[in-house]
């Protein structure tokens, strides 16, 4: 057995794994993970959606394409995790099936609101911060350089564009920033 194998066996420890899934399939997998019987993670993002002048929330994966089981890898069929309906298979580089680190599938929940869901404008906010330096992405030409002043809304922020040697204020969307 190969050190790299022999490493990631722990004898009876149930580890998690990502597995990736068909495109737009993240539920579907884990619907038929679940009648398998097996623990599976899918964290879900809410996120405002605006379409023909219409808003609404909408639930999507936080990882699009991946969800996480919890496995015991000496006695899992990684066969049958892969021919699972919605599912690629696990992600892996060549014999080795990496787990995915407990801190990281521990610390998503805590991000989670009161519904159990995670916001992608609090991940946001949990990024970016007042006062922040940023790029502005306004169209093809080249980012205007800001400073994020407040958050307003949902996925709105206030930033004070530097354009003609001064400041001016403006409102736009999260998505649109990026920090220096």
């Amino acid at each position: 057995m190969s050190e790299a194998l022999a490493i990631n066996i722990q004898e009876g420890k149930c580890q998690w794994y990502a597995i990736r899934t068909q495109a737009n399939k993240e539920t579907l997998a884990r619907l038929h993970y679940e009648r398998q019987g097996h623990t599976v993670y899918l964290p879900l993002v809410r996120i405002t959606r605006t379409h023909a002048r219409k808003r609404e929330e909408v639930l999507r994966p936080l990882f699009p394409g991946y969800l996480f089981l919890q496995l015991d890898p000496q006695t899992c069929n990684w066969i049958t995790i892969s021919s699972t309906r919605g599912a690629v298979g696990p992600v892996q580089f060549g014999p080795y099936f990496p787990p995915v680190p407990d801190g990281v599938i521990d610390s998503l929940p805590e991000r989670a609101g009161h519904d159990g869901f995670l916001s992608r404008t609090e991940l946001q906010r949990q990024r970016y911060k007042s006062g922040d330096r940023v790029e502005i992405l306004l169209g093809e030409g080249e980012p205007v350089k800001g400073i994020i002043d407040s958050f307003c809304g949902d996925d709105q922020v206030r930033v004070l564009l530097e354009m003609l040697q001064r400041q001016v204020k403006t409102t736009l969307s999260q998505d649109r920033i990026k920090l220096i």
